[in-house]
């Protein structure tokens, strides 16, 4: 579901040090809580944060890193450098849903930013998504138009999907649907059925309402699966494509390949879609990634390695492990 909004968001146009006392309730939250997960990203990590502190952001704001067992020293930097962020430390990766988790229990901004660390972002625009949120009640999140560093669009939304399109994406089709995949080539104010987490900001009082992310979901899925819930409690979720971020892309999660990307999917099938069409999403690709392993298990002279066919249904999916 994508609408596009009559109403226009807000023209585009303090940190809490990690101590018990910064943490108390005496005085009024921030407006915005921004929560950083990290985990061996310290070359994105600094440049996001010094574009964060550099932005001049009209609302005040609080920051917390939510380390996930670091190996890089990107802890002793964070302390030496910015002291006033709150750091707080997982002995492993216990995962992005879990450690987001932690970051917002521990901050008390009014509306709450997460946010990649392989990310640039800019004042303007999230002083504009604070303002679209207070200015819309019933909106419960907000993310902005997501650029490469060469300034193309990325894929900022998405709807979610039914199992002929989830088999359009699998087989590398989805350019050729009008649905699988929406286009990112208008710039109207919208209700969408789900954002990407690389810059999404999130009304505090939503999340205190259905609650906090679901953390089996290691990395990917959590996102949708909140914004799931938040639709089916009524909330709105709107795309605001005057707001903008660099977002350098699967920093972190590239290294972790399909196979995450593939139980997050399953996952939420499961929980939100029922056994059927769960069972339906299960038979359709595992049969692509059997088709697949066929391809390769031919003679290599036989096999069309250079076709756009070939390398787009990658055998990736885990079904064993994704139960």
């Amino acid at each position: 579901m994508i609408d596009t909004l009559v109403a226009q968001p807000a023209p585009l146009n303090a940190t809490v040090p990690a101590t018990e006392s910064a943490m108390t309730h005496a005085s009024a939250p921030p407006d915005l809580a921004i929560v950083l997960v990290c985990w061996n990203n310290r070359d994105y990590l600094f440049p996001c944060l010094a574009s964060l502190y550099g932005s001049a952001l009209r609302h005040s704001f609080e920051v917390v890193v939510v380390d996930n067992g670091s190996t890089d020293g990107s802890q002793a930097i964070l302390r030496r450098e910015y002291p006033e962020i709150l750091l707080i430390q997982n002995d492993g990766n216990v995962g992005l849903g879990r450690a987001s988790n932690q970051g917002i229990e521990a901050t008390r901004g009014r509306h709450i930013l997460l946010l990649n660390n392989d990310t640039i972002v800019n004042g303007p625009s999230l002083d504009a998504m604070v303002d679209y949120l207070d200015a819309n009640p019933r909106t419960a999140a907000v993310g902005g138009k997501l650029l490469n560093p060469d300034g193309t669009v990325q894929s900022c939304y998405n709807n979610f999907s039914t199992l002929h399109e989830e088999f359009l994406i699998a087989r590398g089709w989805a350019n050729y649907s009008g649905t699988a995949i929406p286009r990112m080539d208008d710039d109207h104010v919208r209700r969408v059925a789900w954002l990407g987490s690389a810059c999404l900001m999130l009304r505090r009082a939503a999340v205190d309402e259905i609650g906090l992310l679901d953390e089996s979901y290691f990395i990917y899925g959590d996102e949708a699966d909140f914004q799931y819930r938040l639709a089916q409690a009524g909330w709105d979720v709107v795309y605001l494509p005057h707001a903008t971020t660099v977002h350098f892309g699967g920093r972190s999660m590239n290294r972790w390949g399909g196979a995450r990307w593939s139980c997050g999917k399953m996952l939420f099938y499961r929980k939100n879609y029922g056994p059927v069409r769960t069972t339906a999403l299960r038979t359709v690709l595992g049969g692509l990634s059997m088709a697949k392993l066929g391809l390769w298990a031919r003679p290599p002279s036989r096999r069309n390695t250079g076709s756009r066919r070939a390398k787009s249904s990658s055998p990736t999916w885990m079904w064993s492990s994704c139960a």
